[in-house]
């Protein structure tokens, strides 16, 4: 009446509560165990429902670009330094020169002294018409690879074990991140690297 509930007996407004019939503990585990499984199966149910609706849209917007050995790229930075500001930060780092094609849409990128694993959605094609020198005599055959030889690096003297390397700046050595608690992310954001020999 008049946008406003009325207050009436709670017999009127209420339905009268009806008796639950007991049930043995034998039917409620069961009862349990039967409700619990349909609300596990709608869930997944509902989650592969998800999965496609995203992937479905992720498709519709997807930039897919080709990569050979040798082509030169850029690698989008997501993460930044320590102390620095991401807004004065450029987004792309490079370029460097792809090794390999892992996937149809991972590659292995061979930046100036570190090797990366990155998807396709974070490399860009480089058109620049002058490029480092090192660059220029880049040559793919110079990158460390587990098939050829039993060639060792790093502190821990072991070969490349396509694991993610990074070389010193100044006695061009390779060494693995883990070996030096170096994440790939991290090494992005390392202008020259310098290892503990080269600083002492």
């Amino acid at each position: 009446m008049l946008g406003r509930e009325i207050n009436l007996p709670a017999d009127l407004m209420f339905e009268p509560c009806q008796p639950i019939p007991s049930q043995g503990v034998e039917d409620y585990v069961s009862k349990l165990t039967r409700v619990t499984r349909e609300a596990h199966e709608l869930a997944r149910d509902k989650l592969k429902q998800s999965q496609r609706r995203m992937k479905r849209n992720y498709d519709l917007r997807i930039l897919e670009r080709t990569y050979g050995e040798g082509d030169k790229v850029y690698v989008l930075v997501d993460a930044v330094g320590k102390g620095k500001c991401r807004k004065l930060c450029p987004p792309w780092r490079g370029p460097g020169v792809v090794l390999k094609k892992l996937t149809p849409y991972l590659f292995r990128v061979q930046m100036r002294n570190k090797v990366l694993t990155v998807n396709h959605d974070k490399l860009k094609p480089c058109r620049d018409r002058q490029l480092p020198a090192w660059i220029s005599k880049f040559s793919i055959a110079e990158i460390p690879d587990g098939d050829v030889g039993p060639e060792v690096y790093c502190l821990c003297r072991k070969p490349w074990d396509n694991r993610f390397m990074i070389q010193c700046d100044f006695c061009s050595e390779w060494f693995h991140g883990s070996c030096i608690n170096l994440s790939p992310s991290d090494a992005l954001s390392i202008d020259k690297f310098k290892c503990k020999g080269c600083g002492t």
